[in-house]
Parts: structure tokens; sequence; C-alpha cells
């Protein structure tokens, strides 16, 4: 149904939601009566199942079908590899953190950017998270990028395990299930390794960013629509989201390409590890001066496929030894990456500029 039916004759405008930026109009206009009104994303929209591979692909195949063509898809069984899936219980992460480690864990388990957090030892975040009156509550993102020992029981993932493959950082996301994130997306190509527990896992295409609002967002890379309660009557367009669905469980990867929205449901105990990543040759497609994922899709950006598209066809893959693990793998930050990436760009715009100039000299 277009959004133009959703509309509520003579409706009257709402009120600007916390999570609307100050000075914004592109809300309101929707109907009470539309199915999916106050219900949770999950449940609005129009889903398709998210692809998905039982075998792990070479990576010339990974990349072509899957990076390069802005495919999501889970990988089951991958992570089973890690070091982590056997080793990290309850018991052994209190034996390798203990009461040594401080642990940020957000109080809502329904996040909220910039929501109210809290700092525990990690011993009593273990014992706070399984406690009845603390059901709706704690859940912690713990980086790993300057702890060797636990970075050793994490693996790059394959297929990706290539010299040219750059990871950004290794995240644990901790918590006695229930948790439900935000709608938001990230600059850096995704792997998610569920070590225990479900996923429920939304995925949206870059192009929809208008249809959840993005634009219009008070935190940058989120979506303004509350993740458990959609209001279609401030944001009727959520209702026309076509999204995929994907289930993941002990075991499982799920490879969100890069910038595509996501929004993530837990159950259970859930330990989940996220690196991301880039590949050496992403300055080839990546322009940094013009991307912006608020505005793909719309008249300011072609699709993000086609932003994509002027990625490299083939790009190289020098596997890295099998037992090297993450404690001997060099990070490159999200920064540092985006400061090659535009340094290459450069360069790579300075030599056709002297190849053009030298070719008009010769005619």
């Amino acid at each position: 149904m277009a959004a133009a039916m959703l509309t509520a004759v003579g409706a009257k405008k709402p009120n600007r939601p916390k999570t609307v930026m100050e000075g914004a109009t592109d809300f309101g206009g929707g109907s009470p009566d539309v199915p999916g009104h106050l219900l949770s994303m999950q449940e609005n929209g129009h889903k398709q199942p998210v692809a998905e591979l039982t075998e792990i692909p070479l990576w010339d195949d990974f990349y072509q079908n899957y990076v390069r063509a802005n495919r999501p898809v889970v990988l089951r069984g991958a992570a089973r590899t890690q070091p982590a899936f056997e080793k990290w219980t309850d018991e052994y992460l209190l034996k390798l953190w203990g009461s040594r480690r401080q642990v940020d864990a957000e109080i809502k388990k329904v996040e909220v950017r910039g929501g109210p957090t809290v700092t525990y030892p990690f011993s009593k975040f273990l014992k706070e998270i399984y406690k009845e009156e603390r059901k709706d509550e704690l859940y912690a993102v713990i980086g790993l990028e300057d702890d060797p020992k636990a970075l050793a029981d994490v693996a790059m993932p394959e297929p990706a395990r290539c010299k040219e493959v750059w990871p950004q950082s290794v995240t644990l996301w901790m918590s006695a299930g229930g948790t439900m994130s935000v709608l938001h997306n990230d600059d850096g190509e995704n792997f998610l390794m569920l070590i225990d527990g479900y996923k429920s896992v939304m995925l949206v295409h870059q192009d929809q960013a208008r249809n959840i609002y993005a634009p219009i967002a008070e935190t940058g890379g989120t979506s303004p629509v509350l993740q458990d309660k959609v209001d279609l009557v401030t944001f009727p367009r959520f209702a026309n989201v076509t999204w995929l669905h994907g289930e993941i469980g002990p075991g499982d990867t799920l490879f969100i390409p890069h910038t595509y929205w996501h929004q993530v449901n837990s159950r259970g105990r859930n330990l989940g590890i996220n690196i991301w990543w880039s590949h050496r040759d992403d300055w080839r497609w990546w322009d940094l001066d013009r991307y912006d994922a608020k505005q793909f899709g719309s008249k300011r950006l072609p699709s993000f496929n086609e932003f994509k598209e002027s990625a490299a066809k083939r790009v190289n893959c020098t596997r890295i030894p099998d037992e090297q693990h993450m404690d001997r793998t060099k990070l490159v930050d999200e920064g540092r990456t985006k400061e090659i990436i535009r340094k290459k760009r450069e360069k790579h715009v300075t030599r056709r500029k002297d190849r053009s100039a030298k070719q008009s000299g010769e005619l």
C-alpha cells in the first residue's frame, strides 16, 4: 500500500519525537488504523527470507556474489570452528575476566542510543543478568581490541581470511536475552558470529533510507522509529519497508554488507562476536566525498547497488595461516581505514588527470 494511501485526511501533525532532529518536518500524516501500528519493527513492512548457505564459499564466490553484490547471507554453522564457540561458557569468561575487567552495560534491553548505562566488574555483571528483577535490563557491549587472551579465542571468519582484508574491531555482545537493538547501519562489512543463543535479524536495503526516516534521525546512522512500538501515525512510510528476515542460532554467522540497515532481537543467553572489516581495494568504490548513508535511493544519490558496482570485479585474497587468530592480526580502525581510502582515491584521481593531460598534449 502506498504511503499516500496511509495518510489520514485532516490528521493533526504529531509532536516531534525525541528521536527526530529539531527542525525536521518530514513526519506525521499517518493513521492508527493501519496494520502494524504500535507493533514491533519485525511485525511491520514486507519481509522475505535472507539467503542461506550450508557450505562456506570460496573467497571469489563470496566476494562477487555477496560482498560486491551487496547481498546479506547466513553461513550456517560457520562459527562452530571458532575456539570461543566451545570455550566461552560463563565459567570460562568468569575465570578470564573475574572482577578485574570493568564492563559498561546498557540498562535498557530495548536499546536507546545515548541511554543510561552502568559499570560493573564482569563478575557482578554476570550475576545480575540472570536475576528475575533484571530480566528487562543489562546488555553489555565489550570491546576486545586490547584483550589478547580473548582475541586468541577468535579468528577472522572464513571465507575472508585474507591478508588484504582489514578487520576494524572485535566486539562481544552479551546478555541473558530479550534485547532489541535500534535499526542502524555501520561503515564496514560485518560478520556477526553467534556463540550462544538466538537472534532474529531485520535487514533493510540502503535504498530504504527514506522509508525508515533516516534523514531526520536525531542520532546519525539510526532510524528514529522505535523498534518495539512502531508509530505509523508519526512514521507512516515505515509500513512500506521491504526487508530481509534472518534467524541465526549457536554457531551461525551472518554477513551484513557495508551500510545495510539492521535491527536485531535476541533470545536466551546471548553471546555474539562482531567483526567489522574492509578490503584494501575498497577505495575503488567507496567515494567518501559522495557517500551519505541517509540519501541512497533518493535524487541526491543513486542506488547503493549502483554505487558499489564501481568496486573491482575481482580482488586478491592471500590466505593467512590457519593458526593465526585475532591476537596476532593487525586491526585497522574505522578512522584509519577512511584515511587510507581517501588518500588512495586522491592519488588515483591525480594519476588519471596526469594521463589525461599527457594525452591531450600528444594530440
